[in-house]
């Protein structure tokens, strides 16, 4: 994708930050409106950058190195071409609602429906390991795309 850019937006009435390639009017983890009041945290050329980078706007201060090692040894993972890998992230994508989070009943109704015998909590863990997660609660996630 070469060209493409994308950015960090911290929305300012939650104070999450998400990414987007541009087209961002609305936050997707408060529904509030973004506008011209959004701060645009920072700006990558690819969309396994923003993963990282979001993550890490959303991690506390302490902790972003540790994380950003993480997310880079991992960074292979994330571009596995491997067919069963990408139809799997592919599934996490399809479970989510409108907002862009997924909960494991979501998940684990979609995976019946594909016959599988992966768990949603399997592929939730496979999902949050390789960046394309973040925990909400207890049984919630949202998109990092």
């Amino acid at each position: 994708m070469e060209g493409k850019q994308w950015v960090v937006i911290r929305c300012r009435a939650c104070n999450n930050c998400h990414g987007s390639s541009g087209n961002y009017k609305r936050c997707p983890h408060c529904g509030n409106a973004i506008g011209e009041i959004a701060e645009i945290v920072s700006t990558v050329n690819s969309d396994a950058e923003l993963r990282i980078e979001v993550a890490i706007a959303n991690t506390p201060v302490e902790l972003r190195d540790a994380l950003r090692g993480k997310l880079k040894s991992t960074d292979t993972l994330v571009k596995n071409q491997d067919p069963q890998a990408f139809t799997m992230a592919k599934w996490v994508q399809q479970s989510a609602d409108n907002n862009g989070e997924i909960t494991l009943q979501s998940l684990s109704t979609l995976i019946a429906s594909k016959n599988s015998d992966i768990t949603a909590e399997d592929l939730i863990s496979m999902a949050e390991t390789q960046g394309m997660l973040l925990r909400i609660d207890e049984n919630r996630w949202t998109l990092l795309e």
